[in-house]
Formats: structure tokens, sequence, C-alpha cells
């Protein structure tokens, strides 16, 4: 989805997209991958006209934007009448980070026994009464997404570039194996290591893998990505089917396709 109106191919250099940045049930971590474009903030604020942004400033307009950047999930009533407001007053939503996109850790509460998390759950005040943990995209239509835990803050600011220039922003298909090879990285799996690597989207430059951690899935799942080669391989290396099942869901579980499960006992 394009903001550049019909008329026009190129948005008008005078006119800014007016942009908001909110924040749901979450961390707040997506927000500071905004903020932590240290040498490309100030070229990224003068690009757009930004309207809103709660976590940081003092005076924030509640009216009509064109793009509205929205972090965390919905695990609260509060967190559904905030996000149906924003929808309800923009052109264009991206959900930004894994919370927003596949509901992240927060969101393994829903493959977990219900005695186990029931007593802190709010029941009284209904304001901030549970709802079940669920990324944005199951309660309105989202047009962008910016994946990752934390999302890439160059690939935030490269997302409002192409909007600001009229570019439709294009996902990154490839897994994160893809730039495992770009950054000379031995591969994990061949060192024993459970990496998500190759079913994960990739777009994070292989972050931790450079850094010698196993890629965790924070990304989703890559479009085309081989469960049965990933988990047969795991299993080869001495991993039962309850961690791999247990990593699967981590970060991902609700946007994981069941018949990947399946193959699981």
């Amino acid at each position: 989805m394009s903001l550049v109106p019909q008329k026009s191919k190129k948005m008008e250099k005078s006119k800014k997209p007016k942009v908001g940045v909110y924040g749901l049930t979450g961390c707040a971590g997506c927000q500071l991958s905004i903020i932590f474009n240290e040498d490309e903030i100030i070229d990224l604020i003068n690009l757009v006209e930004l309207r809103a942004f709660p976590f940081i400033k003092e005076l924030n307009y509640d009216d009509e934007f064109d793009l509205v950047f929205c972090e965390g999930l919905v695990a609260s009533k509060n967190d559904l009448d905030v996000l149906n407001k924003i929808r309800s007053k923009t052109k264009v939503l991206v959900a930004l980070g894994a919370c927003a996109h596949t509901g992240c850790i927060p969101a393994y509460r829903e493959f977990t026994l219900k005695q186990d998390y029931e007593h802190l759950m709010y029941k009284k005040d209904d304001i901030i009464k549970d709802e079940k943990p669920s990324p944005i995209d199951s309660h309105v239509k989202v047009d962008f997404t910016i994946p990752g835990c934390p999302p890439d803050k160059i690939e935030i600011l490269n997302f409002v570039k192409d909007i600001v220039n009229g570019k439709t922003p294009r996902p990154y298909n490839n897994p994160v194996c893809v730039e495992c090879r770009r950054n000379n990285n031995d591969c994990l799996l061949i060192e024993g290591k459970p990496c998500m690597g190759p079913i994960t989207a990739g777009g994070c430059h292989s972050v931790c893998i450079n850094g010698g951690f196993e890629c965790w899935g924070c990304r989703g799942p890559s479009g085309d990505a081989n469960y049965d080669a990933w988990i047969n391989d795991l299993r080869a290396k001495g991993f039962d089917d309850k961690f791999i099942k247990t990593r699967m869901r981590m970060f991902a579980g609700l946007k994981l396709d069941e018949s990947a499960l399946k193959i699981l006992k």
C-alpha cells in the first residue's frame, strides 16, 4: 500500500506524512529501535510530521494519520480499544516488532496450562481485563510488518524513506541462513546447536549468529520453510520433539503452520 495520492505518483515534497507511534502491551523495545537511530534520528524526524509518540512526546495529537507504527500485542481490553481507535484514524498501519507481528513470548501463554498463570490474570477492572494474547492482525487489518525482537533500526529507517519516496516497502523473504552465508558464519546446525535460521525470515543481518547465539525465530516463519528437513535434522542431533516444539513456539507459535507442529509427537 502506498501513501501517495492516486492522482500523483510522487509525494509532494512540501507535504510530509502524518505519523504516529503507539505501544500496546510490550516492553517498548521496538519503540526504542526507532529512537536508537542515533545518527539518523534527526533526518528521520525531518522526513515526517510526527504527530504522536506518547513514549517520548509530551504533546500528542489524536487526529488522522497517514502512517502509524504499532508496537505490542493485544493482551487486555484496553489494548483492543486503543488498537481499534488507531486503525480507524490511520491510512496505513504497521505492525512493529515481534509482539505485534506474531504475539511473541507473551503469547506463549496459549501453549501452557491455565493453572500456571491464572493467578496473574486481571479480572476485576474491565479496562485492564485480560484478552487472549494475540498479534494485532488478529483484530484489525495490518498493511505492513517490520518483524523482529527488536526490529532492526535501519530497516525502520529504510521503510520510512520508501514511504516518503512513494515506494512500496518489500518484505525480506529469504531465511536467516542467506545472511549467515554473506557474513561468513559457520553453520550452528552443523555444530549441533538448535538454530532456527533455516525456517526463520531474515532481514536481521543474522545478528544473533554473528554473536555466537542461535536463531530463536523472532522474525517469524520464512515463506518457504522446510519444517520436515529441519525437524529431522534436530532429531538426528539428539533433540527430542518436546524440546523442538517448545523452541518453535517460543517467539512465533501463533504464526506457525499447524501442519509443521503435526510432524512432532
